[in-house]
């Protein structure tokens, strides 16, 4: 009888029951609808942040190779993008204004709609779209940056730029500072 016993215990041990297996199932479908969410979330205020901090460093790197490679470097804002200089001389003397060819100074567009504000020297500046200023484009009126990074250290004029995501809620400033030359701080 000890046998039987022992193998009756055996066997109601082995398997799993249904209020075993939908507990897990409960388990696992809250898990994935947690990750899910956690991925789908779109953080506004991560993403102004890191843009404004993405763009005073390519503003700083362009301060830098203007210093090391003795050349003149600039940006340009437009409503949603910016653009990078770098004054070029040409075969018949002249020099122009051409946009740098280098990835880390280009514009990456980012998940959310940002919206670029310049003041330059205390004056909010219009910004027009790239396409509409490469439409007005003359050889009397090239497209030149707003701001410029120039071969002895300088930045110049003073600028403020302020990016925001499209309802304002969240907005970062650069502007060109006494101590640092340039500075990323929240707007509140």
């Amino acid at each position: 009888m000890g046998v039987r016993a022992v193998a009756g215990a055996q066997k109601s041990q082995s398997g799993f029951t249904l209020i075993e297996i939908l507990v897990v199932i409960v388990i696992v479908a809250v898990l994935s609808t947690f990750v899910t969410l956690t991925l789908n979330f779109r953080n506004v205020s991560k993403t102004v942040n890191d843009e404004a901090l993405r763009l005073g460093l390519q503003m700083q790197m362009a301060s830098d190779q203007a210093i090391y490679t003795r050349q003149q470097f600039g940006v340009r804002f437009h409503p949603e993008t910016y653009e990078f200089y770098q004054l070029m001389a040409s075969e018949d003397g002249d020099a122009t204004w051409e946009i740098v060819d280098n990835e880390q100074m280009a514009y990456r567009p980012s998940d959310e709609e940002l919206e670029y504000q310049v003041d330059i020297e205390g004056i909010a500046i219009v910004l027009e779209t790239l396409e509409e200023e490469r439409e007005a484009v003359t050889e009397e009126e090239p497209i030149k940056p707003h701001v410029l990074f120039l071969s002895n250290g300088e930045i110049m004029p003073d600028f403020r730029v302020v990016v925001a995501d499209s309802t304002a809620e969240f907005r970062q400033m650069i502007y060109s500072g006494e101590i640092e030359p340039i500075v990323v701080e929240a707007l509140e």
